[in-house]
Formats: structure tokens, sequence, C-alpha cells
């Protein structure tokens, strides 16, 4: 009788890169999702927005490629970036997203959705690629905000080290303690952190501010240049 084949750990997903580190290591484990008709739908218009952008894209510039993958044997990451494209010389990937129209006026006053931000982190810092750029369109105003990030060694040193920490979790089929903020207001597997969402509530009343291990790097928000753009996105829907 042939001997059962060891499943494969499942791969680090460059999304994840932002998430707080229980919520990652569930991923790994393969936890199940609170998926409501909203997020639904929210996933649908994005993807029909997405195939636009690219588009788009496709036919400005210079275009290295599209869905390129990105992948790292060593730390077990696998996914792909929405875009490269070369300007002046250099390789620039692109990280395209939608949002709804409050997000997308919270995110104008105080900078991009972290989870966003630490994505393209990802993609630039441990692709050797010469710079990223954020892109987030407004589903509903088509108005467009856009950041540049340059690598920079500290982010690199997080991202590695947030990484090596999911996988060890992985191995040994153990949660992380809980990084309570307000994030978990919004996750969709805080029920497997907290039994009811008043104590979920109550827990992040008293401890709203996200405190990551290891600490974010000090130059959070502030790698590289970025600023709004005043473009309006181009979408027929």
């Amino acid at each position: 009788m042939a001997a059962a084949r060891s499943k494969k750990p499942k791969t680090f997903a460059p999304s994840l890169a932002g998430r707080c580190l229980r919520y990652v290591v569930m991923d790994l484990l393969g936890f199940g999702r609170i998926m409501t008709d909203d997020t639904l739908a929210a996933m649908r218009a994005g993807a029909s927005w997405h195939k636009t952008f690219q588009a788009g894209i496709a036919r400005q510039g210079e275009v290295v490629g599209l869905e390129l993958p990105v992948k790292n044997e060593e730390l077990g990451i696998s996914g792909r970036i929405d875009a490269v494209v070369r300007e002046n010389g250099q390789t620039v990937a692109v990280e395209y997203k939608t949002v709804h129209d409050d997000k997308f006026r919270e995110i104008a006053a105080h900078g991009p959705v972290f989870d966003h931000w630490a994505q393209l982190a990802l993609y630039v810092n441990l692709g050797n690629y010469d710079m990223g750029r954020l892109i987030v369109d407004n589903r509903e105003s088509e108005e467009r905000l856009g950041w540049d990030l340059l690598p920079d060694p500290q982010w690199k040193a997080w991202i590695v080290e947030r990484i090596q920490l999911a996988q060890t979790h992985q191995l040994q089929r153990t949660l992380p303690s809980r990084e309570i903020s307000v994030r978990c207001l919004y996750c969709d597997r805080w029920q497997r952190c907290f039994k009811t969402a008043e104590e979920r509530d109550e827990r992040v009343q008293s401890h709203p501010q996200w405190e990551p291990n290891p600490p974010l790097p000090e130059q959070f928000f502030t790698t590289g240049s970025y600023g709004s753009l005043s473009e309006r996105a181009e979408h027929s829907n």
C-alpha cells in the first residue's frame, strides 16, 4: 500500500502582509471567513474595476507585464502583482484597490489602508522593484488617489519577521495571541477570537491601538513619497 503523501503547507499570500498575526495564521491553517452579501458584492465590483484598470494601463506607457507572479520559496510566498510598468528606466510594481465612498474619504484624510500599503511594501522589498505605486479608486465617485513607495530595509525586516513568526505557528498548528485593536470590529474572523460581539467591542474600547509583534517600523507611512492624485478613474460601469 502506497504511503500517504504529506500535504504541503499553504503558501503566504502577499495580501496578508498587513493583517494581524493571528489572522494570518488562521488563513495559513485554512480557517473559514464570514462572507456577507455586502462582502461578496464588493468583491464582484472590485473584480470588474480591476479588469478595466488593467486594460487601461496596458494602453499607457511601457508595461512589463500584468498579473506577474511573485514567489519566494524560502519564505513560502506566492501571489501576483496587478501590474509592473517601466518609468524612466525604473521598474514600478503597481497595486490597485477599490473602496466605497466613506472609506475613500477616510483614506484621503489619513493615508492608505495599512493592509494595502503593507502588500505593496512586500512586492517592492522582496521583489527587488525600484518603486511601488498604490492606486485606490472610489467605486461611487470614480475619484482616484495614489501613493509611491520606495524600498526600505526596515520594512523588509518587519515583513520577513512577521512571515517567519506566522509560519512557525503554522508548523506548530498553534494560534498566536490576539493583537486587539479597532481592526477587530471589521474582521471577518472575529468570532475566532471573541465569544460575543459585546466582548469584542468591550476589549476594543479598552485597547483600540494596534500593537503588532514586532513593532511597526518608525517610518510608518513615510517611506518614499506619496500624495493624492486629482485624476478621475476611467471606468465604464
